[in-house]
């Protein structure tokens, strides 16, 4: 505590200067500071963060609870109040990239990785080895982590990888098939099947069992193969045994046996088994840290749905989380594609712009309002009417209070007399010249194309 102390003080009277101290804040927090540290820091200071607890309130700011969207707060004092709110966010990030490690660190305590290997391009070690995390190459049977694969998909596509190596197997050199010749994917993968490779007998089990790429309907072979895959331990198999488990078409249903797999797949660090394994505690009696625990290692592996759950869950102070603007927004801008998720995101940002920025809404670089309404639409495609009438009652709040006056010159008027943003549709103005000046004093930060 004794480190984090000393710094608060230098926040205070950066706080309080001028834009000229801003770079005294650059370096915070210091690379000699250790995480006990931190943790005293985040204790100490107030719920509602650096920005809040140390700036102080101009005369005419916003009361308590109250939106202000007259501009009471100058570009000078945003610009260092978001130096010191970044800081916040970075610290924040921090601590809980210390407990994600940690909740990684108990499972490999408990399970250890079975099945680590390095990626031969990149040398980057694969903890766990399975459809998610690395690309198989059928024709060695050898594989290539998803980065290094995304990265030679992409040089290919800009015409970047040298004409030698192009449409090629970066270990063996022999000549990738067309894309969607399954047949001819199917006869390499097939004498990997037979030499018993647990990949290569899932590929063929699942095509099999559904009859798709070119392969005839038999579920009893495709059985055959995808349980044979499983007693090898392959993730993906025993994921897909799980699934067909529970949902009882091609297998009898067997609650326990879809437990039992879905926990092995989930062990063996398959992100989508740890996400449904999340999800089967969710809402179960003094289950709720077992429910953290598979959610947040879904979400250290990127699983996107895994990390909108975290979102909301830091959003609404679920499972035992202290409610944290700042990581319900981290988490649900890695799942934006998905509704719920967008919503969330766009009420962290609104609700971050007005804790930040003493309520004030419309500074210029600095408005968090075209981003909150450009993500709170995408709610209204939700199919729950609950959640539509909220994003409704939002966007309608929120439009009319910007709609009565010039988001530039601030003179009031009705808000069919002003012109809108076309472009963000978050932001009203009476003529062309104060959209110029408006767009020149920042709003070109925060506009986005609606």
């Amino acid at each position: 505590m004794s480190q984090a102390a000393a710094w608060l003080p230098q926040i205070i009277i950066a706080s309080n200067a001028s834009t000229r101290s801003v770079a005294c804040c650059k370096s915070f927090p210091p690379a000699s500071l250790d995480i006990n540290s931190y943790v005293g820091m985040v204790n100490y200071l107030s719920p509602h963060g650096i920005a809040s607890q140390y700036h102080g309130r101009r005369d005419g700011a916003a009361a308590e609870g109250e939106d202000c969207f007259s501009e009471g707060i100058t570009k000078a004092r945003a610009e260092l109040i978001k130096e010191l709110s970044d800081n916040e966010e970075q610290l924040e990030l921090l601590i809980e990239s210390k407990r994600v490690a940690a909740v990684i660190r108990l499972q490999d305590d408990l399970h250890p990785p079975v099945d680590s290997e390095d990626c031969p391009i990149c040398l980057e070690t694969i903890k766990h080895v399975n459809s998610t995390t690395i690309t198989r190459l059928f024709c060695c049977g050898g594989w290539i982590c998803k980065q290094c694969s995304n990265a030679r998909k992409d040089k290919d596509k800009e015409g970047a990888s040298d004409e030698m190596y192009r449409d090629k197997c970066p270990l063996c050199r022999e000549e990738f098939p067309n894309e969607g010749d399954y047949k001819e994917l199917g006869t390499r993968a097939l004498e990997h099947s037979n030499k018993g490779k647990a990949w290569a007998q899932m590929y063929f089990g699942a095509r099999y069992l559904n009859g798709i790429h070119d392969f005839s309907l038999d579920e009893k072979k495709g059985l055959k193969l995808i349980e044979e895959a499983a007693d090898q331990r392959d993730p993906d198999a025993l994921f897909m045994l799980a699934l067909e488990y529970n949902i009882g078409e091609k297998l009898e249903r067997d609650e326990s046996k879809y437990m039992y797999y879905l926990k092995e797949a989930a062990n063996l660090g398959f992100s989508d088994a740890q996400r449904m394994m999340g999800i089967t505690y969710d809402g179960q009696k003094d289950d709720n840290i077992m429910h953290l625990h598979y959610i947040t290692l879904a979400a250290s592996q990127g699983d996107s749905k895994a990390c909108g759950m975290l979102g909301a869950q830091f959003m609404n102070a679920e499972c035992g989380l202290t409610k944290s603007l700042v990581l319900a927004k981290h988490y649900c801008e890695k799942n934006l594609e998905v509704v719920n998720s967008a919503f969330n995101f766009s009420i962290a940002l609104y609700e971050l712009g007005k804790e930040r920025y003493e309520g004030f809404l419309e500074i210029p670089g600095y408005s968090p309002i075209p981003k909150f309404l450009f993500w709170i639409r995408r709610a209204l495609k939700l199919d729950s009417a609950a959640m539509k009438y909220r994003a409704t009652e939002l966007i309608s709040m929120i439009e009319t209070k910007v709609n009565s006056h010039c988001t530039n010159c601030r003179v009031k008027a009705e808000g069919s007399s002003l012109k809108r943003c076309v472009r963000c549709l978050g932001a009203w103005y009476c003529g062309k010249e104060c959209q110029v000046q408006h767009w020149k004093a920042g709003h070109k930060i925060d506009c986005i194309k609606s």
